[in-house]
């Protein structure tokens, strides 16, 4: 088990240190990694809109005992996905296609296979939305001694270890997480603009946020955490065709930066920071038709007990884990990354003790 003796931090204006909350955080992040085989974590907050205080704990390798700090990267798995929304709406408010419009007719590289379903019914919406009625859960990435194929490759099967992305239901009917959805997206994206997938989210999204550290498109840096295994084995580096769904690599300040541009800013700044319109950045965290109140275009929704909206979203590749949560009528965040399969038990005790302390429930 890891016995982090000392954390790496960094504070930005607006610190919430004075309040306890990030005291709070740091007390559960050093007891969750005292109990774990994680090697690394990497927390930070969002106080008012704004990235307020960010720490790191453990290393970001076992092999060279390196100490991870907010400028360590990591792959954020299936927290890609509410980034990908960000751009795939940013299409929509520039014109480029409808929010419920049929995106089969703008596909020219891939369809989906016949089926007993009405493909035409597969709009932007329900696929943010997971109610696009989709297969393909998730993905196993792959390792870096072949190149990526390209994602019509994965959305037919032929991608080695992915399967074909399928038509299991009427569309809309009802929710069914998809990570294939989200690479029906990702091409949508490239046929829309004729650009790669991770070079239209580098212009469109992560830029405009100041994500000076992040990318969707996968190449290790000397500040990259190393991934592991459960048992605390240091793993090699997986990647993924599939950059819409599991491909973000980031920082805990660039995916908060990310977090609060979804809120009020403390100066005024509207939800959406440039990058969307404030109602569509509302749209994201408002549930869609067909979740039963649980989705909404990127997020996952919940209710606290006290009556708080919860949005979230968790995240699991190949010895990398990731969690991102927001109280939106609180103008609250948190995002917490960890480099190992090992991961979600200190994610989830850093943001319950995040949450309680903020709701006192």
């Amino acid at each position: 088990m890891n016995r982090p003796e000392s954390a790496v931090h960094q504070r930005f204006p607006r610190d919430p240190v004075q309040r306890g909350l990030a005291r709070a955080v740091e007390g559960a992040a050093r007891k969750a990694m005292a109990e774990s085989t994680t090697p690394g974590l990497a927390v930070a907050l969002v106080w008012r809109g704004r990235v307020a205080w960010a720490a790191g704990y453990g290393v970001a390798g076992q092999a060279t005992g390196e100490p991870v700090t907010p400028a360590t990267r990591f792959q954020a798995a299936s927290v890609s996905k509410p980034v990908t929304a960000w751009g795939v709406l940013r299409l929509v408010e520039q014109g480029r296609i409808g929010l419920d419009e049929p995106v089969v007719g703008h596909l020219r590289r891939w369809r989906p296979p016949p089926s007993p379903f009405r493909p035409d019914r597969i709009t932007v919406r329900r696929l943010l939305s997971h109610t696009a009625g989709l297969s393909v859960h998730g993905y196993v990435g792959q390792t870096l001694d072949r190149p990526l194929p390209p994602i019509e490759a994965s959305l037919a099967g032929e991608a080695g270890g992915s399967f074909p992305v399928e038509l299991l239901d009427t569309p809309g009917r009802r929710w069914l997480y998809s990570g294939g959805g989200y690479s029906v997206l990702q091409l949508l994206v490239e046929e829309l603009t004729g650009r790669p997938f991770a070079d239209v989210m580098q212009t469109e999204v992560l830029e405009p946020l100041g994500m000076t550290a992040s990318s969707f498109r996968w190449h290790r840096t000397a500040a990259t955490a190393r991934p592991h295994d459960a048992e605390g084995g240091q793993l090699p580096d997986f990647a993924f065709a599939e950059q819409a769904a599991a491909g973000l690599v980031t920082t805990a300040p660039d995916l908060a930066r990310f977090a609060a541009a979804a809120l009020p800013g403390p100066a005024g700044e509207p939800p959406g920071r440039g990058v969307l319109h404030p109602a569509r950045a509302r749209l994201g965290l408002t549930a869609a038709p067909g979740t039963e109140g649980r989705w909404g275009l990127g997020y996952a929704l919940g209710l606290l007990p006290d009556g708080d909206r919860l949005a979230y979203h968790e995240g699991a590749n190949r010895g990398w884990r990731a969690g991102l949560a927001l109280l939106p009528d609180r103008r609250m965040g948190i995002v917490v990354l960890a480099n190992s399969d090992a991961g979600s038990a200190p994610i989830n005790a850093v943001v319950q003790r995040w949450v309680r302390r903020n709701t006192k429930s």
